[in-house]
């Protein structure tokens, strides 16, 4: 017989939350679940944000600027889907302020857009508290964590096997004893990518008959 449960059982990559930016068009209004905000700087490289990591950065070493990003999670209003949100330093200021006069930031109510609806227009964050009698939170997540596993960084309580772009790849066990990692995800994409590559296509499709492409 199964054993039969009302919830899921704990799993290390609860942590792993999904990262979510202001949209260029629409707004982005939740409730930041965290009692303060964790921020460090950060490289545009290798198209996608990665951490700078001091004197032994891949990306300061071949000269890509950094600029600082804040980290908080936060309940999204329409969706209810627990989340971390990334702001610039100039958009911080206003979570600054309001932690400045609540002390915490866990309960603030935020509604951000984008200037003139730009891609890439500054974020503009308005700030609010939210009624947390009515509103009930969930527990508050680890930043430090779910960005570890974003950023394929060694994270506290996790295993932490194979070196990838020089730094330990997180790897999860499955119950049936193989490892899950994204490199294996990857390959498989890339096998995929190649399978169906338009010229190998076009190439099979000549060579039906028995003709060369050139014929």
């Amino acid at each position: 017989m199964p054993t039969f449960s009302n919830c899921p059982p704990s799993d290390e990559r609860a942590y792993a939350l999904p990262l979510a930016r202001t949209p260029a068009n629409g707004k982005l209004r939740g409730i930041i679940t965290t009692n303060d905000l964790v921020g460090c700087a950060t490289h545009w490289f290798g198209g996608r944000t990665v951490p700078c990591e001091d004197t032994e950065c891949k990306a300061c070493l071949e000269g890509v600027p950094w600029r600082w990003h804040s980290y908080v999670a936060a309940i999204l209003s329409n969706t209810r889907l627990h989340v971390l949100l990334e702001f610039t330093a100039q958009a911080t200021e206003s979570l600054i302020n309001y932690r400045t006069a609540h002390g915490t930031l866990r309960g603030c109510l935020i509604d951000c857009h984008r200037h003139r609806n730009r891609h890439n227009g500054r974020v503009i964050v308005a700030t609010d508290t939210a009624d947390l009698e009515i509103v009930k939170l969930p527990p508050e997540p680890n930043v430090i964590k779910a960005l570890s596993i974003i950023w394929n960084l060694p994270a506290p309580q996790m295993d932490a096997t194979e070196l990838c772009r020089e730094h330990p790849r997180i790897t999860f066990t499955k119950p049936n004893g193989k490892t899950n990692t994204k490199k294996e995800k990857s390959n498989g994409k890339q096998r995929l990518a190649e399978k169906n590559r338009p010229d190998e296509a076009a190439a099979s499709k000549h060579n039906v008959h028995g003709h060369k492409p050139g014929d």
